[in-house]
């Protein structure tokens, strides 16, 4: 027999994960005085265990977690001590699970010179030139419609189906990647004019909300 079990995060907060300050259970937001866990690795069981130890859960997930039914399959007793156990030392190990969580790295991809531009180099550095890239989403797939702009000026492109983009620039330009319900990212131009760009998965943080839905049914 199982049960629906659905979570959100009615008020999002809008504090810098980044900012908080790292605790035993994730991150402490000094805003709203609470303990805020990491639960974008978690498992639907370890998020249901986690809110059964405390209602008053605060946390960070990723998008796709919310607002869907969980489905819980009930177990034996046995069987639910170990999970508990399982989500305790989840909750212990929040601290490296956020560290997990800051924004990737961007990579770029090397870009051999000819030797015509490496004799003009020095003259050409401030000179504005084509800068070509492609843009991935966390699972690694093109990210197409995601806006490029440099700070402080009006010139914006955006990727194509496949996440290429292209736009002139100079070197020392900062280009700001952004997509709705994305965190945007900055990346200051360098000589490389080919630039390989990663997304950061959207995440949202507040105090959870789960529903349990009143029909149980059996599984055959």
């Amino acid at each position: 027999m199982t049960s629906k079990i659905k979570i959100s995060i009615p008020e999002p907060c809008h504090e810098n994960w980044l900012e908080m300050s790292p605790s035993q259970k994730g991150r402490f937001c000094s805003n709203c005085q609470k303990n805020v866990i990491d639960f974008t690795k978690a498992s639907d069981r370890e998020i249901v265990l986690a809110y059964n130890e405390n209602e008053n859960l605060c946390g960070r997930f990723n998008n796709y977690q919310l607002n869907r039914d969980l489905i819980i399959t009930k177990e034996k007793k046995s069987l639910w001590v170990i999970a508990a156990a399982s989500v305790i030392a989840f909750l212990g190990l929040g601290n490296q699970s956020a560290k997990a969580q800051e924004k990737p790295k961007i990579e770029q991809t090397d870009n051999k010179q000819s030797n015509s531009d490496s004799a003009t180099k020095t003259n050409s550095d401030k000179e504005i030139k084509q800068y070509n890239g492609v843009v991935y989403d966390d699972t690694k797939m093109p990210f197409p419609a995601v806006n490029i702009s440099i700070k402080g000026t009006k010139n914006i492109t955006q990727t194509n189906f496949d996440g290429e983009f292209s736009i002139k620039a100079k070197k020392g330009d900062i280009l700001i990647f952004s997509s709705i319900g994305f965190n945007d990212i900055e990346i200051k131009l360098k000589s490389n004019s080919k630039l390989i760009v990663k997304m950061d998965q959207p995440t949202l943080m507040g105090d959870v909300n789960i529903i349990k839905s009143a029909e149980e049914y059996i599984e055959f």
